[in-house]
């Protein structure tokens, strides 16, 4: 990973995360003064998961859901996990709402190009659960491989509308994307993972620790993140 330019020296901490944090990771560059250098991968929850697995060296990795982890729970490879946020699924719309949409049903129609991500990723799943609560069922989507492609596809104006966290769609405010809240059963929740090597230093279990603090809640929070559980 390229060493992502924090102020702070001191040994590297290598964090692996979810492509929906994106921003939530910029300001913990800023604010995080425990000693160490953040060098920062950013990518889907699966292509981490499947990095760590095949041998990629992480001290500490957050995913957009608890289940992205399996595989790497399942090599042994993590040491402890806390949950440090929720997020809820939204729909996105496209500048202006070229699409006229208005409630997550018009997404099955013909008229309406929507974008969602593919279902092996947290976005996906998410996705899927909010579309099967509400009886709707997608015609002629994009299926793509992380959030902020789905939040792309959305701010340029090739899909009318796209499922995305909530936190993304605020995140395209400036660029004149709106959202409409929809009912998501079981939003998601955001675990993160302190690595067996991760554990073996002290750097990166004080980032570990900092991340369920005050000074990481409160980042979260500006985000757009619920607390853990919500």
């Amino acid at each position: 990973p390229a060493d992502s330019g924090t102020r702070t020296q001191g040994p590297d901490i290598t964090v692996f995360a979810a492509a929906s944090l994106t921003d939530v990771i910029d300001a913990m560059n800023e604010a995080y003064d425990g000693g160490g250098r953040l060098r920062i991968n950013l990518g889907s929850s699966a292509q981490l998961g499947g990095q760590l697995v095949s041998g990629a060296a992480a001290d500490v990795v957050i995913t957009a859901d608890l289940e992205a982890l399996d595989p790497v729970r399942g090599e042994g490879l993590i040491a402890a996990e806390q949950v440090v946020a929720g997020n809820s699924t939204v729909l996105a719309l496209a500048p202006g709402n070229p699409g006229e949409v208005t409630a997550l049903e018009d997404l099955s129609s013909d008229n309406v190009q929507s974008a969602v991500c593919a279902a092996s990723v947290p976005c996906g799943r998410a996705a899927a659960r909010v579309l099967e609560s509400a009886g709707v069922a997608l015609r002629g989507e994009s299926r793509e491989d992380s959030v902020r492609s789905v939040l792309t596809k959305v701010t340029t104006g090739q899909a009318d509308a796209g499922l995305v966290y909530q936190t993304d769609a605020l995140s395209a405010a400036n660029q004149g994307v709106t959202y409409l809240e929809l009912s998501d059963p079981e939003p998601n929740q955001y675990p993160a993972a302190l690595t067996v090597e991760g554990a073996e230093h002290e750097a990166a279990v004080r980032f570990y620790e900092w991340l369920a603090g005050d000074d990481a809640a409160r980042i979260f929070r500006a985000a757009g993140f619920r607390p853990p559980g919500q």
